[in-house]
C-alpha cells in the first residue's frame, strides 16, 4: 500500500511540474539590454551581469614543458565512412514543423512598446513617422495573435515630443510555455524523426543488399 502511495505522489509531482512555466524576459530601454530566464516564479538574470570583484593577482605559475604529441595514424577506409543520412528534406520539414509547434504554443505574457518620436527639429517628419508607426502597429498585433499561442498583455503607445531633439524606445517582451508542451513538441517530433530514420536505413540496406546481389551474379556469368 505504501509503494502505491509513494508512486501516486511521484505522478502526481511529475504532472504539476508540467504545468510549470519556463520563459524568457528581454528589455530594451535607457539602462540597456536586460535578459532574464525564468523557471516558475524563479528568475535568473543573464544581462547586465553583475560585475565581479578583482581578484588579487595570482602568483606566476612556471610554464609546463609542452608535451610532445605522438604521431596519429591516418585513418583507415572504414574510419572516413560515415553514417547514413537523412533525407535534406525530410530534415528542413522537421525542423520547420519542429518552429511552427513551438511558436503556436508560445504564450506572450508582456508586450510593451513605448515610442517616443523627437519633433523639435522636423515637426512635420515626426507627425509623418507618427502615422506610420501607428499603422505598422496596427499590422503587427494580428500577426503576432495569429502566430503565437495568445497575448495576455499589450500596451503599445506611440507619441512625440516637440520639445526633444533625440527618439526614444522602450521595449519589453516576455514569452512563456509550459514544460509539458515542450515535451510534448519533443516526444511527437521525436518519434516521428526515428519513424524517418529507420525507413531511410531499411531502404539504404535494401539497396545495397540488391548491389550485392547484381555484383555476385555478374561474377558468377
Amino acid at each position: 500500500m505504501t509503494g502505491w502511495i509513494i508512486f501516486l505522489i511521484i505522478l502526481l509531482l511529475l504532472f504539476l511540474l508540467t504545468l510549470v512555466r519556463v520563459g524568457v524576459e528581454f528589455s530594451y530601454g535607457e539602462e540597456g539590454i536586460s535578459l532574464r530566464i525564468r523557471l516558475g516564479k524563479i528568475h535568473i538574470t543573464l544581462l547586465p551581469q553583475k560585475p565581479k570583484p578583482e581578484k588579487q593577482e595570482k602568483k606566476a605559475k612556471k610554464p609546463r614543458e609542452a608535451k610532445k604529441k605522438e604521431p596519429q595514424e591516418a585513418p583507415t577506409e572504414e574510419q572516413k565512412k560515415g553514417g547514413l543520412p537523412l533525407p535534406l528534406m525530410e530534415l528542413i520539414s522537421l525542423a520547420i514543423d519542429a518552429v511552427g509547434q513551438l511558436l503556436s504554443r508560445l504564450q506572450i505574457d508582456t508586450l510593451e512598446i513605448r515610442y517616443t518620436i523627437a519633433g523639435k527639429d522636423d515637426p512635420a517628419n515626426a507627425a509623418i513617422q507618427y502615422g506610420m508607426i501607428c499603422a505598422g502597429a496596427g499590422g503587427l498585433v494580428p500577426v503576432l495573435e495569429n502566430t503565437f499561442y495568445c497575448i495576455k498583455r499589450r500596451d503599445i503607445d506611440a507619441r512625440v515630443d516637440f520639445e526633444a531633439r533625440e527618439s526614444l524606445i522602450w521595449l519589453r517582451l516576455a514569452l512563456s510555455i509550459r514544460i509539458g508542451q515542450v515535451l510534448s513538441i519533443a516526444l511527437r517530433l521525436g518519434w516521428r524523426f526515428l519513424r524517418s530514420y529507420l525507413a531511410h536505413q531499411k531502404e539504404q540496406q535494401k539497396e545495397t543488399q540488391e548491389g550485392t546481389n547484381h555484383g555476385t551474379e555478374a561474377s558468377d556469368q
